[in-house]
């Protein structure tokens, strides 16, 4: 339960995937193939992403990269963007490896914007994201000769669990428009929204013309987690920038995306009759899932976001910490893994409140309760021994 691995669907996807249709190879498969992805396939994700994502017009398959996972769209992203030592701004706390994906061989750095539990004036919710923050943000960074050159955003976010709403979404985006910053929207998540009545904000919803800056706007989207196919290794960059995707048609030589795997994901897309069963089984396991885990934290009185997106619950186990420090953070993960737990802490998203803890729940139902029974005997033996010594 601290890796983001998607295994709610698992039975339904190796059952499509065996579908002979699926596994029929042709000789089209055993020779070089268009970099961006198979024509065929970038229609058929055009037209899903068009359907699925809301998109007053249809997306255009002439706009799409297919890639072999998000964090090749990323790597590849940041390296046609931004300069050695240039930065994205990317709130914190955040999915650890962006670091890697913008860093390794582009050498670009990320800049906290941080948030916190605590709302400042003017924000209604934990963790909240303001053109306030990033204004601040940025302001540090030219302070300390830090050339930002965009502003990286998970939509849903990864581990808050966060959708931005569509006008704190806008905003953002003028943001980045009045200061000529790239925006790469990493939607990863974006068929992972399971709370009932739960908007999403994608960029997708966006009609080319109202987009503040799409010469500046950059998507990705992939299968690892929506369909929990991460080992499949497909995904994909839309963007509105020609520049941008000539840079990225050329990076996509290293990319590439096999083709058997991009024919399987083709005929997988052109099933809508799969689809529509298949979104409303996997929405309704997140619901199960996300209660099983949120039903224990609250009969634990231990706090944490009740968000309606992604795979996991951002968790507060602070209170069973022996002080305030990255230390007893640490600490307090060593026990749970000494009871055979894993959960991933708040160092590994660098976020700058100790104790906060992700917990993933898209797992087999009877895990995720042997998982949170682990959690509680942990966190009551500790609050065991601190009423002892209290």
């Amino acid at each position: 339960m601290g890796t983001s691995e998607n295994y709610l669907m698992q039975n339904e996807i190796i059952a499509k995937l065996s579908d002979p249709k699926l596994v029929q190879y042709d000789h089209t498969m055993l020779t070089y193939n268009d970099p961006t992805g198979h024509p065929a396939l970038r229609a058929a994700i055009a037209e899903f992403l068009t359907e699925r994502g809301n998109a007053p017009q249809p997306l255009d398959p002439n706009k799409i990269i297919v890639m072999n996972g998000v964090t090749s769209c990323i790597d590849a992203l940041a390296f046609s963007i931004g300069d050695p030592q240039d930065a994205f701004l990317c709130p914190t706390p955040y999915y650890g490896f962006i670091l890697r994906d913008v860093g390794m061989r582009s050498q670009m750095q990320l800049f906290h914007v941080h948030l916190s539990s605590k709302p400042r004036p003017g924000e209604s919710e934990p963790f909240q994201l303001t053109v306030e923050r990033l204004e601040e943000a940025l302001q540090q960074a030219k302070d300390q000769g830090t050339n930002i050159r965009g502003l990286f955003l998970m939509n849903p976010h990864n581990p808050l669990g966060d959708v931005y709403k569509p006008k704190q979404l806008h905003d953002i985006l003028l943001f980045c428009k009045k200061h000529q910053l790239h925006v790469v929207l990493d939607e990863i998540y974006l068929m992972s929204i399971f709370g009932e009545g739960a908007q999403h904000s994608s960029i997708l919803r966006y009609k080319t013309e109202d987009i503040p800056d799409p010469m500046r706007t950059h998507f990705t989207w992939g299968f690892s987690k929506d369909f929990g196919m991460s080992g499949m290794r497909g995904a994909m960059i839309y963007t509105w920038n020609l520049g941008i995707k000539e840079v990225l048609t050329h990076l996509a030589e290293f990319h590439q995306c096999a083709a058997s795997v991009q024919h399987s994901l083709k005929f997988l897309l052109q099933d809508k009759e799969f689809l529509n069963s298949y979104f409303l089984t996997y929405h309704q396991r997140l619901r199960e899932s996300h209660k099983i885990v949120t039903d224990k934290l609250k009969e634990l009185g231990i706090p944490h976001l009740h968000r309606p997106a992604g795979l996991f619950v951002w968790t507060d186990l602070s209170k069973y910490l022996s002080s305030t420090t990255a230390e007893a953070e640490q600490e307090l993960s060593e026990k749970l893994a000494q009871n055979k737990m894993f959960i991933a802490p708040s160092a590994g998203f660098f976020g700058t409140e100790v104790g906060w803890f992700r917990i993933v729940f898209s797992r087999e139902r009877d895990v995720i309760r042997v998982g949170m029974e682990r959690i509680a005997k942990v966190c009551q033996e500790i609050q065991k021994s601190q009423d002892q010594t209290s």
